[in-house]
């Protein structure tokens, strides 16, 4: 059996009846390269969520943003990441044949599947990478009690 293939994310070619690109894409984004952007559609890094050795690991893929414009928090186990990528005065005035690059602010939030121990959470960002490890919360361990 041929898998239809996807092209940068793209519905498969089978749902798209216009073609791999699909009309609407293919047309707005010709016609008003912003549409996605203004409709909501703005740029969203790109997210591993794993489990391993006792922890959960996130490590979100953010090419180009400083490290004092991300935030990180966690509330009532909602982890939540924000930031802003922003262009330069240059890259504004620019007459652009062609941009692929994206800016703006994002947020993702995620809700862990367990508990974590809050106070060993480490954040790590290297070349562009922000890696998260959090410790699993010790489950209480039952304890004999001796009757007197």
């Amino acid at each position: 059996m041929t898998v239809p293939a996807i092209k940068k994310g793209r519905r498969p070619s089978w749902m798209t009846p216009f073609g791999q690109e699909g009309w609407g894409d293919v047309w707005f984004d010709r016609l008003w390269p912003e549409w996605r952007r203004d409709f909501g559609e703005e740029w969203s890094p790109t997210i591993n969520f794993y489990e391993k050795e006792g922890k959960y690991v996130l490590s979100a893929e953010l090419p180009g943003i400083p490290k004092d414009s991300l935030n990180i928090s966690l509330d009532n186990g909602v982890l939540t990441i924000t930031g802003k990528k922003e262009s330069s005065k240059e890259e504004k005035e620019a007459n652009y044949y062609l941009k692929e690059c994206s800016y703006g602010s994002f947020s993702r939030s995620f809700r862990l599947p367990g508990e974590v121990e809050e106070d060993k959470i480490e954040a790590v960002y290297k070349n562009g990478v922000l890696t998260l490890e959090m410790p699993h919360k010790e489950e209480p361990k039952s304890k004999k009690i001796e009757i007197k």
